[in-house]
């Protein structure tokens, strides 16, 4: 990772612009392409939003339709006619920060800029800002791993070319996922930003500023979708246990881990107090993840502190430590949820992981699970991914480029071992001859010495090592410089592990320098004090006393003027190693030891001799621990760019993924995303810094093939598709008759599908909803649905009445009285009550008979409205056998 300079950012910069509105203009024509939306009636608009989308967008227009933003705001506390007849703060039950946001801005835009704005045009703008933000992230994660732009153009193509696979942003724009991913993608671009700058100067700074930017991310996330602390959790175990294998000093490690691990525990603080008290956050598994990491950090800082000089002090990301700080985190969040309950402070109806573990259970072990499992198992959001579509994904996006790498590698490796098995033409002895003299001009103006300078064995040796090159070329004068300026090419980090060495030579040298100054220094004290004493003994000179003192005060003025020589030898030295290349510092070290090797005594020889021994035994101590250089950029290795903390997390987290998504159709567009970022990433990491020629063509034969096979093939399907049709179900005249023939107050119940629509168009109350993860609904939807069931009529009466249900709709597809698949409601219901497979289906029943408390009052192809009455008033209709009695 290199400090990119400005003219590099601003590039980036236009060019992730120009993505961010490309992609907005796509989705956007795509989404009026399959819609027709700006001919539709607004009844029409709205009947094209389904499911949970349907509930949101009603809170949206609550809070538009006010006088301002406030109005509606306070509205959202208090909301009766989503979950008839409780009264729900929407602020803490939903997800509603996304239409919050939008909803302020626009009547920021409205009352300043545009009165005429159309709320539900503006919603979607936003959308479509968001799918651009993603584009844009990915572009940018993209050039920080593969460390070249074309990994990020190439993930951007990709990205475009199976859009398919994608978030349907164009298909459900109003998905709680088109408003979190931006963010979850933006946090992990973040965070593998902020490992790749702590690996890169070894030191981790703007801590604040860092744990404020994730945790803002992080809070945003979970106040927009229920999935995001699934994912943050996957995470937070990634670093866990890849945090061990990193380069990175203890201390700088544990500052980065406590303030990773801070953040998400302070993300999680901030969605709970937005959210005004929103109990689910509490039940994560996130919390419990983020609160072991930050047991595990503090743990390591103690004993790092204790253990300042043990070597192994920074293995304590053991799996068996990992464990245990999870299952103390998790005891103690349960504990204090626990508590929390009793208090009366926590509703437990609030826990909503409990409904995903279940589909994780039936998905991976085939569990028996209660009705509403299945129900949300059978969704076609959650059905696994076809292998077929697969396929052309990993064809396209790994089997291709790999492919084509191997390709290249094997037809390098043939040409190599036909050259080395075909007999070559030996050169004659003339040519041997101009080679050499050719190699020994070039060594001589390279290195700037003469040829009375060959008589010193440094000297010769590096003329022999460019012989033996030569020779090995065949004594081939071409082919020697292309293989001496490969050579070069491929250690680049020789030169800055040579400027290193100089650094800490010259430190080296300084200490010795000032201790040896501070030794002169004493042992000038003690002979001024010896010689004061011996003065005051006696006034003879000591010249007449002591014939000795003469010779010693001789020897004391040679070891001095020996001692100034050796600090002048080194500060001339030290003056000459700064801010020197490599090949400049290796050619004066050679000219000036060949040159003065002849003039030099005995201890002058000796010193440099053991200069240059420190020199070599600091170069194999730097090679030895490659972390303590901070201060530098040096390139690399293949497998130490590979290995890195941040790609490894990215890889990581990829794959978890692509086991989330190849379960969850829904989820597979985290894999997708995340694998348009890796997939150039892994060949640029092999080849781009030892053979670009071979990584630019093959990467380029493969960007231009899949451009059009399968890439304008998939984006053609997305405009104009084949097997695309709107949606046929005529529900927008039961929404007219709905609006024209039933009271205002009048409370529905139905499809988790539709029924969100019809409060969403008709404002009527509703006792159910689509957020099935949420217990109370869950059960209220089980009584709604068991009007597919083979149950009495007495029975499932009584369940609807205690909802207070007025007209119950009902899906003519599902009271066929058949059983088709596994998912058909009816099947669900026998495999649940295996002792009323005997009996009609009451629907089928209802819909053919008149069956007291129950009256048609609407029908069409697909969807039929049933008017409950109750006990005292029901109509007197003409007496029939009740549909359990008709076996």
């Amino acid at each position: 990772m290199r400090e990119p300079n400005v003219y590099v950012i601003l590039s980036h910069a236009l060019i992730g612009s120009g993505f961010f509105f490309l992609y907005m203009q796509h989705v956007r024509v795509i989404f009026e392409t399959r819609t027709n939306i700006h001919q539709l009636s607004q009844l029409e608009k709205e009947s094209l939003i389904r499911n949970e989308d349907a509930l949101y967008y009603s809170f949206y227009k609550k809070l538009v339709d006010g006088p301002n933003f406030w109005h509606g705001y306070e509205q959202l506390k208090n909301v009766t006619d989503i979950e008839y007849p409780q009264s729900v703060n929407v602020l803490q039950r939903f997800y509603v920060l996304p239409e919050l946001v939008t909803a302020y801005v626009f009547h920021i835009v409205r009352s300043g800029y545009n009165p005429i704005l159309q709320p539900m045009q503006f919603y979607f703008e936003f959308v479509w800002i968001m799918g651009g933000v993603t584009l844009l992230v990915l572009y940018l994660y993209g050039i920080m791993l593969s460390e070249n732009v074309f990994g990020g153009i190439y993930g951007v193509i990709s990205y475009l070319m199976f859009h398919s696979f994608a978030a349907k942003i164009y298909e459900r724009p109003l998905a709680r996922e088109n408003f979190a991913f931006p963010f979850i993608f933006l946090q992990m671009f973040y965070l593998c930003f902020c490992i790749g700058q702590v690996i890169y100067t070894q030191r981790h700074s703007s801590r604040l500023l860092k744990i404020f930017t994730m945790s803002i991310f992080i809070a945003i996330a979970l106040l927009s979708w229920q999935f995001s602390t699934f994912i943050f959790t996957t995470q937070i175990l990634i670093v866990m246990t890849s945090w061990n294998i990193s380069v990175m000093p203890t201390g700088t490690a544990n500052a980065f881990a406590l303030d990773f691990s801070i953040s998400h525990l302070l993300g999680n603080a901030l969605a709970f107090i937005i959210s005004h008290g929103n109990g689910q956050l509490l039940f994560t598994w996130q919390l419990s993840a983020s609160l072991s990491l930050f047991l595990i950090t503090m743990v390591r800082q103690v004993r790092s502190r204790r253990l300042a000089n043990d070597p192994l002090q920074g293995d304590y990301f053991s799996l068996k430590f990992i464990l245990l700080a999870l299952l103390f985190a998790s005891s103690m969040q349960a504990k204090l949820l626990d508590l929390l309950v009793k208090a009366g402070m926590l509703n437990p109806q609030d826990i909503t992981c409990v409904h995903y573990c279940d589909l994780w259970a039936h998905w991976a072990l085939q569990m028996k699970v209660n009705f509403v499992t299945n129900l949300s198992a059978c969704n076609p959001h959650y059905v696994p991914v076809a292998w077929s579509e697969l396929w052309q994904l990993v064809k396209t996006l790994i089997v291709k480029p790999y492919c084509m790498y191997g390709v290249v590698m094997l037809a390098m490796f043939f040409r190599k071992w036909r050259k080395s098995n075909v007999p070559q033409r030996a050169a004659s002895q003339e040519q041997r001859e101009r080679a050499r003299n050719y190699v020994l001009e070039d060594f001589l103006e390279e290195h700037r010495v003469s040829m009375s300078d060959m008589s010193n064995k440094q000297t010769e040796q590096q003329l022999q090592k460019c012989l033996k090159m030569l020779e090995s070329c065949d004594h081939d004068y071409e082919r020697y410089k292309r293989e001496k300026v490969k050579m070069q090419q491929e250690q680049p980090a020789e030169r800055d592990d040579f400027i290193a060495d100089i650094k800490r030579l010259k430190e080296q040298i300084n200490r010795n320098k000032e201790r040896e100054q501070g030794e002169n220094k004493d042992e000038q004290q003690q002979q001024a004090q010896s010689q004061d004493k011996e003065a005051e003994i006696t006034f003879i000179p000591a010249s007449a006393s002591d014939p000795a003192a003469d010779s010693t005060s001789t020897t004391t003025a040679t070891t001095t003027t020996n001692t100034t020589n050796a600090t002048e030898d080194k500060e001339k030295t030290e003056e000459s190693l700064p801010s020197k290349t490599t090949d400049e510092t290796t050619k004066k070290s050679s000219s000036s030891s060949s040159s003065s090797s002849p003039n030099r005594n005995g201890h002058s020889s000796s010193h440099t001799h053991n200069h240059n021994h420190s020199h070599a035994r600091c170069h194999r101590s730097h090679r030895n621990s490659i972390s303590s250089t901070s201060s530098f950029s040096v390139v690399p290795t293949t497998n130490a760019q590979i290995l890195n903390l941040h790609y490894m997390y990215s890889f990581l987290q990829m794959l978890v993924f692509t086991v989330i998504g190849l379960t969850v159709r829904k989820l597979f567009f985290l894999s997708f995303t995340q694998g348009c970022v890796i997939a150039p990433t892994i060949c640029s990491k092999v080849w781009y810094h030892r053979q670009r020629n071979i990584f630019w063509s093959v990467s380029l034969a493969v960007f231009l093939l899949s451009m059009f096979d399968p890439g304008m093939v998939n984006i053609r399907e997305e405009y104009f598709p084949a097997r695309y049709t709107q949606n046929t179900d005529d529900l927008d005249s039961m929404l007219e008759w709905i609006k024209v023939n039933t009271e205002r107050d009048a409370v529905f119940a139905g499809p988790v599908e539709i029924i969100g629509t019809v409060h969403l168009t008709t404002k009527r109350p509703i006792v159910n909803h689509a957020h099935l993860e949420m217990r109370q609904i869950a059960e209220r939807t089980e009584h709604v649905y068991s009007v597919y069931s083979r149950q009495q009529s007495s029975d499932i009466y009584n369940q609807c009445s205690q909802l207070k249900i007025q007209y119950l709709i009902i899906s003519l597809d599902e009271c066929t009285n058949e059983v088709r698949d596994d998912c058909d409601i009816l099947s669900i219901w026998d495999d649940k009550q295996p002792t009323n497979r005997n009996y009609p289906q009451f629907c089928h029943e209802l819909l053919h008979k008149n069956v007291p408390s129950f009256l048609k009052v609407y029908a069409n192809d697909n969807y039929g409205i049933i008017k409950m009455f109750s006990q005292s008033v029901q109509i007197n209709l003409k007496h029939n056998k009740m549909p359990e009695m008709s076996i």
